[in-house]
């Protein structure tokens, strides 16, 4: 299965598919025309009170009739402010609903959050490691997971609109029929959404077709008022143009209706067959998740959502969440053979097939006991410490082991039990003891500088706080850079359940932590701006969907040349400056007439500057920055560490997951 190519084709359908849906909201407003044209006593006015000579070219043409009946600029002019209108108010208000984002939709389905605090079953406790395990995968925060109860049937869905802020809700049923392989591989399905940024699109799509079924509503509205409005009858009775008025409503907001469903359907289907082949790509593992869709033939209850908000969010899902009709003309999701197929030709679906009533399956599935294959950690890098304006200096040292994104079994023979003691994965879970993780990593070898950050810590958080640090310390003092930014990403959920106050407070520490010894090494920026981008400042990424972005490089050039340069001296290499050349020509519009500053100039507060700046970009001028930046490092076909430090604060700063890497 070439992988590329169908996330490719995916990606090029999948804007087709977008392209009609504004087709069908167009369609919509010509069919409320062409309504108005019917049932509006315009036109016969407009033909009474015309002058003779007008009656008189009118009966000797008759195509001037049919132009004045069915050509009304000012009625096509209503139809389509007054279409806008209703499906915009009923679109923003679904929109500022869903400004809770992923944690709202998995509420709103009945999820309960799951943790390692609260989890009561050995199965609910795999899922959370698979996901912790998936998340450090792929270089994204561990996202907070939720447990549909009550749902018997196999499904999950990622909901959210950034990485920051994303969220994983698995049904009981999966959890409890599937073994640890095949629940991996839905996990990792649902985790190719958030890397691929189908979230954000799913979100909007929720919206959009509430603005069109609200047309229905409307339309049943007048219907019900016809119907409780006077008993007068006769042809003069207003009531009679009312409930025609309400019966070509439901019409046009059943077709409309119709065709954002069956879009919505087209386009779920091709990013289906995208995560299916992204998840297959990230596990190296086809039989995982083709095993979890075969179970899904079997099962009674097959991948159905019991929830009433099930309808609304069925193209979020991993299965088909609703029952389909019309011969699945309306399935959110291909058929289980064909995803199967696509998947690996050589699998067979040996189960009847999808929608056919089979014996129910059995809840005490074994679980299987293979461990999650993950890479050792890269060994750290000597700390590069700067001037309090610190320049911009590195060493050459490359990294043994590369970052890797694409591959699950490629990370290595650790698991999270190996890397890390129950102590130090009971901490990270915590809220209150994770933020003394975070304070610990950062803590100086430097006996004397040690002592002044642990009396930082003191001071804000008492003499408790202050032993749990050192103990703390004792633990991670061990770990490198690669093991400590790991730590990192378990915290993620925990820290996220700090309140905003807390958050403000941790964020105060940790800069104070950083500067106590006048010093900033790249590491140290490195992890100061994953938890201002990632964890501070998320709320203000939740309550903020549609944040303003601008689409030019111009207003960028001079942060674009910071941010390609840092990286470009991250290599040590001679040919920096000539690298840098060479990429901004390459990714961007007049790269070549930008000049690099020199080394001595270029400081980590001019990069923090430019992290910032960049942030308001586009997301297609992030994406472009990101592989940029990518590009520079892989041209010399080696990564140090420096380099890995720099993209993973790039990265964090343009809310994107990070790359893969040489």
């Amino acid at each position: 299965m070439d992988f590329f190519l169908h996330q490719e084709s995916a990606r090029r359908r999948s804007g087709l598919l977008v392209f009609l849906f504004a087709l069908a909201i167009c369609a919509i407003i010509g069919s409320t025309y062409l309504s108005l044209c019917v049932l509006s006593p315009l036109a016969d006015s407009i033909s009474a009170q015309s002058d003779n000579a007008t009656q008189s070219a009118i009966s000797s043409h008759p195509s001037a009739d049919w132009n004045i009946r069915w050509w009304q600029p000012k009625l096509l002019l209503i139809a389509s402010l007054a279409t806008f209108v209703v499906i915009a108010c009923g679109s923003l208000y679904k929109i500022a609903e869903l400004r809770g984002g992923g944690e709202y939709i998995a509420l709103s389905m009945g999820g309960v959050l799951a943790n390692e605090s609260t989890a009561s079953d050995s199965e609910t406790r795999i899922l959370l490691n698979i996901v912790e395990e998936m998340s450090i995968a792929s270089g994204i925060p561990v996202p907070p997971v939720y447990v549909l109860e009550g749902e018997a049937g196999i499904n999950a869905f990622a909901a959210g609109y950034t990485i920051n802020n994303a969220v994983i809700a698995v049904s009981q049923g999966a959890i409890r029929s599937l073994s640890r392989d095949e629940l991996q591989g839905v996990i990792a399905h649902e985790y190719s959404h958030i890397l691929n940024g189908d979230m954000r699109t799913n979100i909007r799509i929720m919206g959009i077709l509430h603005g069109i079924l609200l047309i229905a509503i409307i339309g049943f509205y007048l219907i019900r008022i016809t119907a409780y409005t006077g008993s007068r009858r006769g042809k003069n009775n207003p009531a009679i143009y009312l409930l025609f008025i309400g019966a070509a409503i439901v019409i046009i907001g059943s077709v409309g209706l119709f065709f954002g469903r069956l879009i919505k359907a087209s386009l779920s289907r091709q990013r289906e067959f995208l995560a299916d082949a992204s998840a297959v790509q990230f596990t190296r593992n086809p039989a995982g998740i083709a095993g979890a869709l075969q179970k899904i033939s079997e099962a009674a209850y097959g991948s159905r959502i019991k929830s009433p908000e099930a309808e609304t969010a069925s193209h979020m899902f991993f299965g088909n969440a609703c029952r389909t009709g019309l011969f699945s003309l309306l399935a959110t999701h291909p058929p289980l053979t064909e995803r199967i197929k696509r998947i690996d030709p050589s699998l067979q679906l040996t189960a009847k097939l999808e929608g056919q009533t089979t014996r129910e399956q059995s809840e005490n599935q074994n679980q299987s006991v293979s461990s999650f294959n993950r890479r050792p950690s890269a060994p750290s890098d000597p700390a590069l410490n700067t001037s309090q304006e610190p320049q911009f200096e590195v060493h050459s040292a490359v990294a043994k082991e590369p970052h890797q994104l694409k591959s699950v079994p490629n990370l290595g023979t650790q698991t999270l039990n190996e890397m890390f003691s129950q102590n130090i994965l009971a901490r990270a879970h915590e809220a209150y003891s994770a933020r003394f993780l975070l304070f610990a990593i950062l803590l100086s070898d430097d006996d004397t500088i040690r002592k002044n950050q642990v009396g930082i810590i003191k001071k804000e958080l008492g003499h408790d706080a202050e032993k749990l640090l050192i103990t703390l310390y004792h633990e991670t003092r061990v770990f490198n850079n690669s093991r400590k930014l790991t730590l990192l990403d378990i915290c993620h959920p925990a820290i996220n359940g700090l309140s905003e106050t807390q958050s403000k407070q941790m964020k105060g520490i940790l800069e104070r932590l950083i500067a106590s010894d006048q010093q900033i090494d790249l590491f140290e920026f490195m992890v100061q701006r994953i938890i201002c981008c990632r964890v501070v400042d998320q709320r203000r990424e939740k309550g903020s969907p549609n944040a303003n972005h601008f689409r030019s490089y111009r207003p960028f050039k001079r942060s674009i040349s910071t941010l390609i340069a840092a990286i470009c001296y991250a290599s040590g290499s001679d040919e920096s400056v000539a690298q840098y050349h060479k990429i901004m020509f390459r990714f961007f519009p007049n790269g070549a007439q930008t000049s690099p500053l020199a080394k001595s100039e270029l400081s980590l507060h001019l990069v923090s500057d430019a992290m910032d700046h960049v942030g308001a970009a586009a997301p297609q001028i992030k994406r472009r920055i990101l592989d940029a930046a990518v590009a520079s490092i892989a041209d010399d076909d080696t990564t140090t560490m420096h380099e890995l430090e720099l993209v993973r604060a790039l990265s964090a700063s343009l809310c994107l997951p990070p790359p893969a890497l040489p």
